[in-house]
């Protein structure tokens, strides 16, 4: 016998309590960024994980027997996060499942760097990236005989209208198995054929130049791209080099930093010079993963004439 609709909570109640539990976060974050916002500029990438933290302990506590297995958006519609036997689940197994959850989300947007990519680190991160982004999606959309994700199906928990009776589900379809385990596979080869691309070729005299520019006040982060959208046979027409420039200070609009850094550039680089403009984005902010503020500015060299 299939579990009861009455006791399984639909799909748009369990989305629906997911933007009500992000809008909180996303308050929390956007009040914690008016006090610590030099803070967390200094972290650059690492802030991500001061959200990461918080989004944990909110849905791995709030989930657990220590709230009746609901978080503020459950509450308000009424569902809950119970085990087989219509219980709240322990504060370890909803920290767990929370985890599972809410790591590839945060992962998905921390700007990893592209030193990253020619390691081996490449592999796990595509198993949580593509992995577990794929196959969250294909279970919530697909699995209607019990309407577990990964997060649930591995931790044997399920997410339940709140004044219902339950109905022992049977278990998951083998097929929904044999699909999760395709994706996980797909995931794991994808790197194959990105070593192989020019994303992975590696270009030291851009890391180089990047590691200069690092020396200079006021910068964190930086982050170059050679770009070449020409049509081959020496048309320079779309070739560019990006150069991303995360700032201590909120000096996006100062031209002649701008101008330091492209001057710095051109002295060190002379690949640079034959690559076309210089297209400079000065960015001040942070992301701490559940709320950032970023301001930026676009500043474009000519190098044949600056």
């Amino acid at each position: 016998m299939l579990a009861s609709p009455d006791w399984l909570s639909s799909l748009s109640r369990r989305i629906g309590a997911l933007v009500i539990d992000a809008a909180v976060l996303v308050s929390v974050g956007f009040v914690l960024g008016l006090v610590f916002e030099s803070y967390f500029v200094e972290l650059s990438v690492w802030a991500r994980a001061i959200g990461f933290v918080i989004a944990l302990l909110h849905f791995g506590i709030l989930n657990s027997e220590l709230n009746n297995g609901q978080t503020i958006g459950k509450r308000l519609l009424a569902i809950r996060v119970v085990n087989l036997h219509n219980e709240s689940v322990k504060l370890d197994v909803s920290l767990l499942r929370s985890l599972i959850l809410i790591t590839p989300f945060f992962v998905q947007g921390s700007g990893l760097p592209s030193a990253l990519l020619p390691t081996l680190w490449i592999y796990p991160l595509s198993l949580i990236l593509f992995g577990g982004l794929v196959s969250t999606a294909y279970l919530m959309l697909f699995n209607r005989r019990t309407r577990q994700g990964p997060h649930d199906w591995i931790c044997r928990t399920f997410v339940v209208n709140l004044e219902s009776d339950p109905n022992r589900p049977e278990p998951i379809w083998l097929g929904h198995s044999v699909v999760v385990g395709f994706i996980l596979v797909l995931a794991l080869s994808l790197p194959a054929a990105v070593l192989q691309s020019n994303i992975a070729q590696p270009q030291p005299d851009l890391d180089r130049s990047a590691e200069l520019l690092m020396r200079l006040d006021t910068i964190s982060r930086v982050q170059m791209t050679r770009v070449d959208a020409g049509r081959g046979d020496g048309d320079a027409e779309n070739r560019f080099t990006s150069v991303q420039v995360m700032l201590t200070e909120n000096r996006v609009n100062d031209a002649d930093l701008a101008a330091a850094i492209a001057e710095r550039l051109l002295q060190e680089n002379d690949r640079v010079r034959t690559q076309g403009p210089l297209m400079i984005n000065l960015t001040y902010g942070y992301d701490i993963g559940i709320f950032s503020r970023w301001d930026s500015r676009m500043h474009r060299f000519n190098v044949a004439e600056d």
